[in-house]
C-alpha cells in the first residue's frame, strides 16, 4: 500500500498566545540568578556602581532592591521595560537578549515589583506591576514625577544617584518565612554569600576590567540605617597561576559561515582548592567542562553539552568559549542564563576541529584524565592551613601560599573590634572572619597600633591553632570545647603580658 501524500493546507490564522503564558516565564529562577538577571540590566545601562539591597526588619527581610547610577528611563523608556515581549532595540554588546528578564526574574520571586528611574533631561518615573495581575494580562500601575523623584533621591548609597534605576521587589515568596531570628540570620548571610559567589564568577570578567563596582548591604528600614557592604569580588574559573605544559591552547572552530575559537584548559591540580576552582563549593563533576561566555557574561560554568559524559576523571578539564554572533545562531540560551544548548553542526564541529599541534577534543580530556591520574598518586599530604585575607601583610600571606595549601575556599579576613572581656577572639565561618578582641590589642600587638597588618606573629598563630574551626560550620561539642579552652589559656596569657608590662 503506497503512502498517502500529505494534504495541503486549506488556510492559515494567527492565535495569539493566552495572557497566562507569561505567568509561566521564569519559573526556573532562584533568588541569586534573578538578582544576576537584573544586574545585567544596570551594566546594559552603562552602570558604574551597583548596590543589591536586602531590605531588614530587624532580623528578617522584607524586600530587595537593586539600585544602579545607569543613564536610567524616561517615560517611554520604563513602559517598553514594563511590556512583556516588548525586546529593546539591543546594542552588540548588550547583556539582554530575551527582553523579559525584569519581568520574569522579579515575578519569580515576588508578588509585587517597582521600578523607579531618571534619564538625563527627564522627569523621574515610576511603575509597579503586581504578578497577580499577569494572567489577565499584565497591568501597570504609574506613579507620578513627585513621587518617583522622591524615591530616586531616597536611598543611601556611596555614590550621585543623578540618573539610574531602582528595582524593588515587595512580597518575595522565596524568602525564609521562620519566626526564629537566628535562622532569619543565618539564611540572610547564606543567600549573601551565595550571590557573591554566583555574581563574582558570571561577572568575573566585567569585574576584572574595573568597569563596575557592584557591592550587597543590608538595609534596616525601620532604623534607616544600612549595614557594611560586601563588596562583589571576581571569581575567575580560570585564575591557576602553575601552567600545564602545552597548555591553555587553542582550538579553531569553523561552522559553515561561523567561525570561534574554543580554548582549552587543564587545571593544575596543586591549586584545586583554590576559590576559582572549588567555585563557592560546587563538586568537581559539575565545575569541569564547558564555560560559555557572550559579552564577556558567564552564561554556564560546567558541563559538557553532549560533547562528553562527566566523570571525576575530567575534574581538571574546562573550556571556554566566547559566543560571536555568527555562532549564536547555533546555540540556545536558556532564559536564566544558566545553561546553553549546542545543536548538531556545533556539537560534530567540536568533535571535529584540530589545533595547530594536532590537538583535538579527544586529546585534551586523554590528557586531562592524565592529570587527574597523576594527581592520585601524590604521596606526601598536602600541609593545609587557612588561607589569610585582610588583616596580614603580603609577605606573611606568600608564606602561607608558598607552604601550606588551603583548607577553604575563602580567605579568611582578621579585624579588631570590641568583643566581651572573656573573649580574646570569635569566628563567624558564614563571614569568613577571625575578630580579634580590641580591648587588648595593645597588648597583643606590644603597642598602641592602628595599622591593619599589625600583630602579625599572633594573628599567624591563631590562624594556624583555629584552623578546623573554619572548615564547615564551626559547630561540634569537641570545637565548642577547644574554643574555650583556647579562650582562658590565652586570657591568662593576656593578662601575665600586661602585668610585665607594668
Amino acid at each position: 500500500m503506497s503512502a498517502i501524500p500529505a494534504p495541503e493546507p486549506t488556510g492559515s490564522k494567527i492565535l495569539p498566545p493566552d495572557p497566562s503564558i507569561t505567568s509561566a516565564i521564569g519559573r526556573h529562577h532562584t533568588p541569586v540568578t534573578a538578582v544576576a538577571d537584573l544586574v545585567d540590566n544596570s551594566i546594559d545601562a552603562e552602570a558604574a556602581h551597583v548596590v543589591v539591597r536586602f531590605l531588614m526588619k530587624g532580623a528578617r527581610p522584607v524586600g530587595l532592591q537593586v539600585i544602579d547610577d545607569g543613564r536610567g528611563m524616561d517615560s517611554e523608556g520604563i513602559d517598553d521595560a514594563m511590556t512583556y515581549g516588548k525586546k529593546r532595540n539591543y546594542k552588540q554588546d548588550d547583556l539582554g537578549h530575551f527582553g523579559i528578564g525584569l519581568k520574569a526574574a522579579s515575578l519569580s520571586q515576588a508578588k509585587t515589583m517597582t521600578v523607579w528611574s531618571k534619564r538625563h533631561g527627564s522627569p523621574a518615573v515610576g511603575r509597579r506591576l503586581r504578578k497577580d495581575t499577569i494572567d489577565k494580562g499584565p497591568r501597570v500601575e504609574e506613579f507620578s514625577t513627585t513621587d518617583a523623584a522622591k524615591q530616586i533621591a531616597n536611598p543611601v548609597v556611596g555614590f550621585a544617584l543623578e540618573t539610574g534605576t531602582i528595582v524593588e521587589w515587595q512580597d518575595v515568596q522565596t524568602f525564609l518565612t521562620s519566626s526564629s531570628e537566628a535562622e532569619q540570620r543565618a539564611w540572610t548571610s547564606r543567600t549573601v554569600q551565595d550571590m557573591v559567589n554566583h555574581l563574582g564568577l558570571v561577572l568575573h570578567r566585567i569585574l576584572e576590567r574595573g568597569d563596575l563596582t557592584l557591592t550587597i548591604d543590608t538595609y534596616d528600614v525601620e532604623l534607616d540605617f544600612a549595614g557594611p557592604p560586601r563588596v562583589v569580588g571576581a571569581v575567575s574559573p580560570f585564575s591557576y597561576r602553575i601552567r600545564k605544559a602545552g597548555y591553555p591552547k587553542n582550538l579553531p572552530l569553523a561552522i559553515n559561515d561561523a567561525a570561534g575559537t574554543v580554548q582549552l584548559h587543564i587545571w593544575p591540580y596543586k591549586e584545586e582548592k583554590t576559590p576559582g576552582f572549588v567555585l563557592g563549593g560546587r563538586s568537581e563533576v559539575d565545575t569541569q567542562g564547558l564555560y560559555v561566555y557572550r559579552n564577556d557574561r558567564l552564561l554556564q560554568a560546567g558541563g559538557w553539552n553532549g560533547l562528553a559524559s562527566k566523570s571525576i576523571d575530567l575534574k581538571y578539564a574546562r573550556v571556554a568559549f566566547n559566543l560571536t554572533r555568527a555562532v549564536q545562531n547555533h546555540v540556545t540560551i536558556n532564559p536564566e542564563k544558566l545553561g546553553t544548548t549546542f545543536d548538531d553542526e556545533l556539537r560534530d564541529t567540536f568533535a571535529h576541529a584540530k589545533a595547530s599541534d594536532g590537538t583535538t577534543l579527544a586529546t585534551f580530556l586523554d590528557d586531562a584524565k592524565q592529570s587527574a591520574k597523576v594527581s592520585k598518586q601524590r604521596t606526601a599530604s598536602p600541609i593545609e592551613a587557612p588561607l589569610p585575607g585582610k588583616g596580614l601583610a603580603p609577605s606573611v600571606k606568600a608564606a602561607f601560599a608558598t607552604n601550606t595549601e588551603p583548607n577553604d575556599a575563602f580567605p579568611i579576613d582578621i579585624r579588631w573590634s570590641l568583643l566581651p572581656v572573656d573573649q580574646v577572639f570569635a569566628i563567624d565561618t558564614n563571614a569568613h572572619q577571625l575578630t580579634l578582641n580590641a580591648k587588648y590589642r595593645r597588648t597583643i600587638a606590644g603597642h598602641r597600633s592602628l595599622t591593619l597588618n599589625d600583630a602579625p606573629l599572633v594573628k599567624s598563630l591563631l590562624l594556624l591553632l583555629l584552623e578546623d574551626h573554619f572548615v564547615g560550620t564551626g559547630g561540634g561539642a569537641k570545637k565548642k570545647r577547644q574554643n574555650a579552652a583556647w579562650q582562658a589559656i590565652l586570657l591568662a596569657a593576656i593578662e601575665e603580658e600586661s602585668t610585665r608590662g607594668k
